[in-house]
């Protein structure tokens, strides 16, 4: 049991620890105040105008980057990118290369590359062939363009699950067409 000063002494203590807490939680940068009343100022976005936001279990095509504009994106299936580029590469290099998509599919694994690169892989309807997507380094992690590191975002990818990313066509590389500069998109599920 304990006597009626260590009770004392502990209650003391938890107070201090609460006030510690308390002032570190709202012990706010005077810039910080003065940004956040600049941002209630502002008029607010439009309901349309909001990203990153699921509707029926899926995002609008529209990229998830802030920095983007907020235009329509292509959407096309992994199968139907590796179809398209075998039937004829050309065509397919016309059509994919250096545009803005998004790409579909299920995700066969997520591996590192040269210089630290990550890729995600995404199965196609050929058991030996994928859609190889190589990931930005900073993606977006969540509503309101929260920013996160490559590994973060990766680490939230599992074999079997679907995905969607916004890439930059890249081509076809050994049979395997690539996509580059890609951002994973939330509620592929």
């Amino acid at each position: 049991m304990m006597n009626r000063t260590q009770q004392i002494l502990i209650a003391i203590v938890a107070l201090a620890v609460l006030g510690m807490l308390w002032f570190a939680g709202n012990d706010k940068d005077r810039s910080q105040e003065a940004a956040t009343a600049d941002a209630a100022l502002a008029p607010a976005p439009a309901a349309s105008d909001v990203r990153g936001v699921p509707r029926n279990g899926t995002l609008d095509p529209v990229s998830i980057d802030p920095q983007r504009p907020a235009d329509q994106l292509p959407q096309y299936q992994a199968d139907a990118l590796l179809d398209d580029y075998r039937s004829n590469p050309g065509a397919a290099d016309e059509r994919y290369r250096g545009k803005y998509i998004i790409v579909e599919g299920v995700a066969s694994g997520v591996r590192r590359g040269e210089a630290d690169n990550v890729f995600v892989d995404i199965r196609t309807n050929d058991p030996n062939a994928v859609v190889r997507a190589q990931l930005l380094r900073r993606q977006i992690c969540g509503p309101a363009g929260r920013v996160c590191e490559v590994e973060a975002r990766a680490t939230m990818v599992r074999r079997g699950q679907k995905v969607a990313v916004e890439c930059n066509g890249a081509g076809l590389a050994d049979g395997t067409p690539l996509l580059s500069d890609c951002l994973l998109r939330g509620g592929a599920n």
